[in-house]
């Protein structure tokens, strides 16, 4: 199978918001609670957290998480999770039933954020919250006054300010799953009250409105942005890929260009909108949950950690890379992600102490190379191979190339990004590269295994990896093989 790629340097798309790399961890069981914070775990740091797990997620250097929903966060009271935890409650997670705890709260979050480099992003709890309660807590983390939950933060030890900039209006408002499941006519009118009363109140935060999912997204965005577009800075969109018994390996990789298309609606109800509305701001959108779907769901059911297993393979480790692509290349309208989730649930990190400890996912991987590997400025990259359909997803036409081209200007690197989306043949890739002198010699980050379908577990934690080669043969004009179903950063010194 023969492919080809042509770069110019001057086909310059836009820079890349570091953003995009951010994650997502909700305060469920198995995430940030026993997953994240385990005081009783012997690997547990000062702090409480597993030390294990904070270094994985710190080598992903994330530039903002977000934190404590999703889903449990529709009925989280952010005032049980301050103060001294002798005196929190445990209380009944109404989105799901189970009891949760509140060890582990805005203080201990943003902590955590700060410790590893990374700024936190707060979900307001539309669902059973109030205006005055998400008022009241950014007042809480950025008030600098002498009022009242500003001076709460300081009785509780925190005298500066925290300066949280990132805060979520909702969560899935669209769903019938949703505590506050509305319709977008009023889940519009709602956010745009909320935005003026928290801007008033930290005019220097970024506030983030939900704009929808797949299905739903260009009813509900069409409505909801012309409300909101002169009180919010992002409209968030959620995202995750399954696969059925009939093509699962198509329909995965297909996944990633679903969210593309509803990528490229929302921004068309963004354009429209701020064409229509001179006092609408630069709006951006904020894809705030995406991921694959394990088979058998993202275990809502299993609430101990003990339940937690190995659930992706290298099937799925592919389709994030070219999710990851997606972002590059749609850099101008996208400027901010969050990975569903760090731990555990459909996570990056799975950590369950009776299998035997803390592993890697496959789909760690890809961010991990992203993160280390690609430059800040995103390139117009012409790419032609073979091509295939997926019928569940009604996608035609797909290239089984899929790439993104990144340039870093001040380290003279040029990093491709090649996902062979093949299942079992290589691809003869055809490299041009226009007005530039290559060196002869470069590095491959390559992440492949001999089984599409390898997993990653206690047993085997680096069944899955990258490995780093010598790239020879390189030039302006050079031919390399990508293996079947891989996934290649190829770094190129200028």
């Amino acid at each position: 199978m023969r492919a080809r790629v042509k770069i110019d340097p001057d086909r310059v798309i836009g820079r890349i918001d570091p953003n995009v790399y951010g994650q997502f961890m909700s305060r469920r069981p198995g995430c940030s609670e026993d997953g994240l914070y385990a005081p009783d775990s012997p690997t547990a740091d000062e702090h409480g957290l597993r030390a294990e797990v904070v270094e994985m997620i710190r080598e992903l250097r994330p530039p903002v998480i977000r934190w404590p929903g999703g889903c449990t966060g529709t009925s989280y009271h952010w005032l049980d999770g301050v103060g001294p935890r002798e005196t929190r409650p445990k209380k009944i997670d109404l989105h799901f039933g189970w009891a949760a705890k509140y060890e582990f709260g805005t203080n201990e979050f943003v902590d955590f954020c700060r410790r590893i480099g990374c700024e936190p992003h707060l979900n307001f709890a539309m669902g059973t919250g109030t205006l005055d309660e998400a008022a009241a807590w950014v007042e809480y983390c950025n008030g600098t006054g002498d009022t009242q939950y500003a001076n709460l933060r300081r009785s509780h030890g925190y005298t500066e300010p925290h300066g949280v900039r990132y805060w979520q209006l909702g969560n899935e408002m669209y769903g019938p799953w949703e505590i506050g499941y509305t319709t977008p006519r009023e889940y519009g009118a709602t956010a745009r009250e909320w935005a003026k009363v928290l801007r008033r109140l930290d005019p220097s935060i970024s506030l983030i409105a939900v704009g929808g999912t797949d299905n739903v997204i260009a009813d509900w965005s069409g409505e909801v942005v012309p409300q909101v577009a002169p009180y919010v800075d992002y409209v968030s969109m959620h995202s995750y890929w399954r696969f059925d018994a009939a093509d699962p390996w198509h329909q995965m990789m297909a996944g990633p260009h679903v969210t593309e298309a509803s990528i490229d609606t929302l921004a068309d109800a963004i354009r429209v909108a701020r064409r229509k509305m001179p006092n609408a701001r630069r709006l951006k959108i904020a894809v705030t949950e995406w991921m694959a779907t394990p088979p058998g769901g993202m275990m809502g059911a299993n609430p101990t950690i003990e339940s937690f297993k190995p659930v992706f393979s290298l099937r799925e480790a592919l389709a994030v890379a070219s999710f990851l692509n997606v972002m590059q290349r749609h850099c101008r309208e996208v400027t901010l992600g969050s990975v569903a989730q760090t731990i555990n649930v459909v996570g990056l990190i799975m950590v369950n102490p009776s299998l035997g400890g803390t592993w890697r996912e496959p789909v760690y991987w890809p961010l991990w190379m992203q993160v280390h590997h690609s430059g800040p400025i995103a390139l117009d990259a012409w790419a032609e191979s073979p091509t295939f359909d997926d019928h569940a997803t009604r996608q035609e036409g797909l290239a089984y190339l899929d790439c993104s081209a990144t340039l870093d200007s001040d380290r003279r690197k040029l990093f491709l990004s090649l996902v062979n989306r093949h299942r079992d043949e290589p691809i003869e890739l055809d490299v041009a590269i226009a007005d530039a002198r290559v060196a002869a010699e470069g590095t491959a980050h390559v992440l492949h295994h001999d089984n599409p379908e390898a997993m990653n577990g206690p047993a085997a934690p680096d069944n899955v990896r990258p490995r780093r080669e010598v790239a020879t043969g390189l030039g302006a004009r050079f031919t390399r093989e990508l293996l079947p179903h891989s996934y290649t950063v190829l770094e190129l010194d200028l």
